[in-house]
């Protein structure tokens, strides 16, 4: 079967140098459905091995040994596997190439998270083949959150507080730094590590500048070595680290009960829900910036009498968004954006509908290189490039 599959791939390959641009964005295309299928045959592959019983070797053990991949690679092709075992619906969706790996995982968690039934039979398996990976798993994760039991926020907190682990070891002449957190504490972490790291490329110059200096996976090193043995402050020197894309934020939601619905909820932007307890423990000993929805706040909307978004409209928009609209990334690595431009012949107004949260690559593009940000649903992004390169 292989020998007659890499001869047709060996007869694609020599035709790939007189192809259009066109012709080539569609034979990607299928080459993404192409590679969902195999992912779902594998998958079908692993189940019938763990279904076996009869104390051989498991998926994961099989998978690493036919396919060499790592042993934590395995692990996740196995962990898909067993779920999509009992989600026909999704493994169908993935065979067919509407969906990919990435989508099939994410959609795995949120059925570890509620129930395989639930996702299975749901919108959600449509939807997120609509959308990129990246952005369908912030989006199976708000499914999920929205889907989960009244105390399951305390339960999953406490399994993550049981997971935590940190270690330090030697490997390749180099010193290897793992570490796993409950969601509290590693957006915590995380916060004051990216602060710092957004210090130093200020320091190393800048966009255009900072690159030539040191990589980013270098200057995150060095900030986490400046944050353990001093030297920086975990707020930063700048007013971009000591802003709302650097704090914690917490949303805080009221409601009325309905079914097995909690009376609202409490979310950290970005990494999940928080059981109350946690909450309560937060608002006691850190300085955190949060919004109640449906509540009275601080005027967003300011027309064009100012230019430059405040930080109420910025946390509102953190709030909505979560993070860069086209690909997701987290909050503190983005900036608003206005959809319509502020400056003529736009002149679109300083108000929350009409801003956007888009990553600084992303912003770059539209503003430098002329791409144009479209708007394909509600709350749904795409970003296209001008019609006239130049």
């Amino acid at each position: 079967m292989f020998e007659a599959f890499s001869a047709e791939v060996v007869k694609i390959r020599s035709c790939i140098p007189e192809m259009s641009r066109g012709a080539l964005a569609d034979l990607a295309t299928s080459l993404g459905q192409a590679r969902g299928a195999l992912d779902a045959l594998e998958a079908s592959v692993a189940s019938a091995v763990d279904s076996l019983g009869d104390n051989g070797p498991g998926a994961s053990v099989i998978l690493r040994s036919a396919s060499r991949c790592s042993q934590r690679e395995a692990d996740k092709r196995a962990r898909r596997a067993a779920g999509l075992s009992a989600m026909p619906n999704t493994a169908e969706a993935l065979s067919m190439g509407h969906i990919t790996s990435e989508h099939a995982d994410a959609l795995v968690r949120a059925a570890e998270e509620t129930s395989p039934e639930a996702v299975d039979q749901s919108e959600l398996v449509g939807k997120v083949a609509r959308r990129p990976a990246d952005l369908a798993t912030r989006d199976t994760r708000e499914w999920a959150r929205r889907h989960r039991l009244v105390d399951d926020s305390q339960t999953r907190h406490e399994r993550q507080l049981s997971r935590r682990k940190f270690m330090v070891f030697e490997a390749d002449d180099m010193l290897v730094v793992h570490g796993e957190f409950d969601l509290v504490s590693g957006t915590q972490f995380e916060a004051r590590l990216d602060a710092e790291t957004n210090r130093l490329f200020q320091l190393d110059g800048g966009r255009g500048v900072a690159g030539d200096v040191r990589t980013n996976e270098q200057r995150r090193a060095d900030a986490l070595i400046s944050l353990v043995c001093g030297g920086g402050s975990p707020g930063g020197d700048g007013p971009q680290a000591r802003g709302p894309r650097h704090q914690i934020m917490i949303v805080a939601e009221t409601g009325v009960v309905t079914g097995s619905r909690p009376d609202g909820r409490s979310e950290i932007i970005g990494s999940g829900t928080i059981p109350k307890s946690v909450l309560e423990r937060l608002a006691c000993n850190s300085e955190l910036l949060g919004m109640v929805l449906s509540g009275d706040g601080e005027p967003l909307w300011h027309g064009r009498k100012v230019r430059l978004t405040t930080d109420a409209q910025l946390r509102g928009i953190i709030v909505r968004d979560q993070g860069c609209v086209i690909c997701g990334k987290k909050p503190r690595w983005c900036e608003a954006h206005h959809v319509v431009p502020w400056q003529g012949p736009g002149r679109g107004p300083t108000d929350i509908d009409n801003l956007v949260l888009i990553c600084s690559h992303h912003h770059h593009l539209v503003h430098d290189h002329r791409w144009r940000l479209v708007r394909s649903g509600v709350g749904q992004w795409s970003i296209q490039p001008p019609d006239d390169p130049p």
